[in-house]
């Protein structure tokens, strides 16, 4: 990590820190503590199930993981577009291009990121009970290519999700 990055997360969790010190804690819900680490887990690792079934089921515990993520996200979009009318094949998140090409033949729907600058290295989808958080690799060329393939079903519920109009998308 550069000390770009370190400064930059830094930041994140002083401004995420500030925001907590103003809620309180539910009874019986997860601590900050727990909360903050699931937000900054790497995709693919061990996840604290009660922390999942709370953020699931507990519409206060959920905004403050959303708040969590936005803190630390170098782009969000609560909701794709209010007014959209059918499934989306791009979007905008922040300054970020998202497109998704269809599948053709052999080959699975594919996810292009585009954008200028810092690329996100995890991008985490949800709505509702439904959440998926992915890592995205490394740009090449300033653009970042991700297969959708429905055969890896946390792959396959990403490609649903960017294309609900009502899922958040937070670029890590």
């Amino acid at each position: 990590m550069t000390g770009t990055d370190d400064a930059a997360r830094l930041l994140a969790e002083i401004h995420a820190a500030r925001g907590l010190l103003r809620a309180s804690v539910p009874a019986g819900g997860p601590t900050h503590a727990a909360l903050w680490t699931h937000a900054t887990r790497e995709p693919g690792r061990v996840v604290d199930l009660a922390v999942e079934r709370a953020i699931r089921h507990d519409p206060a515990i959920a905004r403050r993981y959303r708040s969590m993520l936005a803190a630390q996200a170098l782009a969000h979009a609560p909701l794709a577009v209010a007014a959209s009318d059918g499934p989306l094949s791009s979007r905008r998140v922040g300054p970020f291009a998202l497109d998704i090409l269809p599948a053709e033949a052999d080959a699975p729907p594919l996810l292009i990121l585009r954008g200028e600058g810092r690329m996100p290295r995890v991008i985490e989808a949800m709505r509702g009970e439904e959440a998926v958080r992915l890592d995205l690799g490394e740009p090449v060329d300033g653009s970042i290519v991700l297969a959708l393939d429905p055969a890896v079903p946390e792959a396959e519920r990403l490609g649903r999700l960017l294309g609900d109009p009502a899922s958040a998308v937070f670029l890590l």
